[in-house]
């Protein structure tokens, strides 16, 4: 069995948080949820976090990349960082006005808020700085 996960389709992938508040549930849903919308692929983060070399390697290889945090702990980047893999298109839940909730999940008004203003903030095929 290989390390390696396929970027099938997109370029972009997309690491998400996975945290237990609704900010990090944000984060895990809007990344599949674009996921599905064909805007990038969901990645490991897990196994960038657990130095098995595939993973490793694909991000640092991968031509774009979405990662999405839920809130200033920052643990999605902090991962990449630590494996020496540059953050790129961070976004943090908090820093976008979603007050952080133990207990509580991501509303659709939030999810959809958010999600248009990240997708209004990523770079394009049509940017002359795109991958």
């Amino acid at each position: 069995m290989s390390e390696s996960c396929c970027n099938k389709g997109s370029n972009r992938l997309i690491l998400a948080c996975a945290g237990s508040a609704n900010t990090g549930q944000m984060t895990y849903r809007l990344a599949l949820e674009l996921t599905r919308e064909g805007r990038g692929n969901l990645f490991c983060l897990a196994g960038i976090g657990a130095h098995l070399s595939g993973f490793v390697v694909s991000a640092r290889d991968a031509e774009e990349m979405l990662v999405l945090d839920g809130c200033a702990l920052a643990c999605a980047s902090k991962n990449l960082e630590q494996a020496d893999i540059p953050v790129r298109n961070h976004f943090i839940m908090t820093e976008l006005g979603v007050k952080k909730q133990h207990g509580k999940a991501p509303t659709a008004r939030q999810m959809a808020k958010i999600k248009e203003k990240i997708l209004n903030a990523l770079p394009t095929p049509e940017d002359p700085y795109y991958p």
